[in-house]
C-alpha cells in the first residue's frame, strides 16, 4: 500500500502521525520527505505548461487580463 500526503510543513502534527499509524497498522513503513515544487508539477502536462506560459506572457504584456471588481472584497 502507498499513500501520499502533500501539505505545508506547518500542518505537520500528531494527528497526521496518528492517521499514518492507523492506515499502516502493524506494518513496517518508509517515510521520505522532500520539498514540493508546484511549478514542476504544473509543467508536467504540456497543455498546462502552454496555458501557464501564455498567461505569464499576457501579464507581462498587460493583455487579456481579467480585473476583479474591488468592491466585492470590501
Amino acid at each position: 500500500m502507498q499513500a501520499s500526503f502533500v501539505l505545508d510543513s506547518n500542518e505537520l502534527d500528531y494527528e497526521l502521525i496518528d492517521k499514518i499509524k492507523e492506515i499502516f497498522q502493524n506494518k513496517r513503513i518508509e517515510l521520505t520527505i522532500s520539498e514540493s515544487d508546484e511549478t514542476e508539477y504544473l509543467f508536467a502536462s504540456d497543455a498546462n505548461k502552454e496555458i501557464l506560459l501564455n498567461s505569464i506572457a499576457n501579464i507581462e504584456k498587460n493583455e487579456n487580463l481579467i480585473v476583479a471588481d474591488q468592491k466585492i472584497f470590501q
